[in-house]
């Protein structure tokens, strides 16, 4: 019975804070008044509407580009063309004396034989490994021009990869004056060397019929 009687007056019984409890609640109470506070704040609205204007513009703007690159049809493939220097005195078969212009990446290259070119990164590729490159978009000799619509047909450079290393390192130099803020940084990006060995087009009889002289 006495036990009962107890229990029952600890439940009736109002709760007591303790020292930490009270300071917890002080602390939410203080917290939640500086961000009452911070959010009605004139200053912090217009800073905080100010960023998330700009990425709603750049949300926009990339939903925009995005359209027009699936609204962009890509060139039809044409037959390349033959044009022929000089039409009296033809075109003398074969030529050694070649150069060609080819895409490697994003980025195109004028080589003919024994040039050596820096081109960006080309991963899986081992030293002293023959590559052919057959994205060709322009063939030219002593007597002809083939012009690639986008690529030239049956033309290819063979070139071989002489290293696999980086660039020279480039300093960036950041600094803020009156800020005491200065920072130095160095990069070495990845370059792969090619060796061209041979630029290589054949010219058939098809490529013939279509010749158009140039004078």
């Amino acid at each position: 019975m006495i036990k009962q009687l107890f229990r029952r007056s600890l439940i009736t019984q109002p709760r007591l804070f303790t020292f930490s409890e009270y300071f917890k609640e002080r602390d939410k109470a203080e917290i939640f008044e500086y961000y009452n506070n911070k959010f009605t704040d004139k200053r912090y609205i217009m800073y905080t509407q100010k960023w998330r204007n700009d990425l709603e513009k750049k949300a926009k703007r990339r939903a925009r580009h995005q359209e027009l690159e699936r609204q962009r049809t890509l060139p039809v493939a044409q037959e390349c063309k033959f044009i022929v220097h000089d039409q009296l005195k033809g075109i003398e078969l074969p030529t050694s004396l070649k150069f060609a212009v080819c895409k490697i990446g994003n980025s195109q290259y004028k080589v003919v034989k024994d040039d050596q070119i820096i081109t960006e990164f080309m991963e899986g590729l081992d030293i002293n490994t023959t590559i052919e490159l057959d994205q060709v978009l322009m063939v030219g000799a002593k007597d002809y021009t083939v012009l690639g619509r986008p690529f030239v047909e049956n033309a290819k450079v063979l070139a071989t990869v002489e290293q696999q290393t980086l660039s020279e390192k480039e300093l960036i130099y950041k600094k803020k004056r009156r800020k005491r803020y200065q920072k130095s940084q160095g990069h070495r990006q990845k370059i792969t060397i090619l060796r061209i060995n041979e630029v290589v087009h054949d010219v058939n009889d098809q490529l013939l019929n279509r010749a158009v002289a140039l004078i």
